[in-house]
C-alpha cells in the first residue's frame, strides 16, 4: 500500500485549476485588496481564496507587482467601457456624454476605492513593462478625448487644445473621486450632500466652462 505524505495530500487537494485561472485569480485579488489594502495582498493568500496550489498563480503573475498591474488594468478596462456606454446611451449629445461619464467615473470609483487608488497611485512606476495596462489607460482617456472631441466638431464645445480640456476635466472629476472615497469631504465641506447630486454639481460647473 502505497502511504501519501501530508504534503502530498496538501498538493492533490489543489489540483492545477483548468479554467479561466488568470480572470479568477485577479477577481479574488481585487476583492482582497477592497477587503484590505496593498500591504495585506499577497499571492499565496490570492491562491487559497481561490482554492488552487500556492505555486499556481506564478504560472500567470511572477511577482505582486504584476498582480497589481493585472489589477490596475481590469480597473482600466471598466473605466474604459463605461466611457464608451456614456457615449452610446447618449448619440450626438456630448454634453450628456461628458455628464453621464461623470457619473460613472465617481460610482466606479466609490465601488472600488482601493483598485482606484492603485490605478492612479503610481506605485507602478515602470507601466511600460505592462502593455496590456498601457493600452486599457489609453483607451480609458481616449473615450473621454473623443467625447470632447465630437463636442468641439458639433460646436458644442470650445475650441482649444484637446489634450488639455481633457486632462482638464478628467482631473476635475477623479478629484471629486478622491475627495469622495477618502472619506473626509466632510471634513472639507459643511454641507451634506449625496455624492450623485454632487457629481452633478460639479460636472455641470465643467461643461460650463467647456460650452462655446
Amino acid at each position: 500500500m502505497t502511504v501519501q505524505t501530508a504534503s502530498a495530500k496538501s498538493t492533490a487537494s489543489k489540483p492545477y485549476h483548468h479554467g479561466d485561472l488568470r480572470g479568477e485569480l485577479l477577481l479574488a485579488a481585487r476583492e482582497m485588496l477592497e477587503e484590505s489594502n496593498i500591504a495585506a495582498l499577497s499571492l499565496r493568500q490570492v491562491a487559497k481564496r481561490v482554492g488552487v496550489s500556492h505555486t499556481a498563480p506564478y504560472r500567470h503573475f511572477p511577482d505582486k507587482e504584476s498582480l497589481l498591474a493585472g489589477i490596475a488594468s481590469v480597473g482600466m478596462g471598466e473605466l474604459a467601457a463605461e466611457m464608451a456606454e456614456a457615449v452610446k446611451l447618449h448619440p450626438g449629445d456630448p454634453a450628456a456624454q461628458l455628464g453621464d461619464a461623470g457619473q460613472r467615473y465617481v460610482q466606479l470609483a466609490l465601488k472600488h476605492p482601493q483598485s482606484t487608488q492603485l490605478m492612479f497611485s503610481g506605485i507602478l512606476p515602470c507601466q511600460d513593462i505592462y502593455p496590456e495596462l498601457d493600452e486599457l489607460s489609453d483607451r480609458a482617456f481616449d473615450g473621454l478625448k473623443l467625447i470632447i472631441e465630437e463636442g468641439q466638431s458639433g460646436g458644442v464645445f470650445k475650441q482649444g487644445d484637446l489634450e488639455v480640456l481633457a486632462l482638464s476635466a478628467w482631473s476635475t472629476i477623479h478629484g471629486l473621486s478622491l475627495l469622495l472615497i477618502s472619506g473626509k469631504l466632510g471634513e472639507v465641506v459643511s454641507t451634506s450632500i449625496e455624492a450623485g447630486p454632487l457629481t452633478s454639481a460639479v460636472t455641470g460647473m465643467l461643461l460650463e466652462g467647456l460650452l462655446s
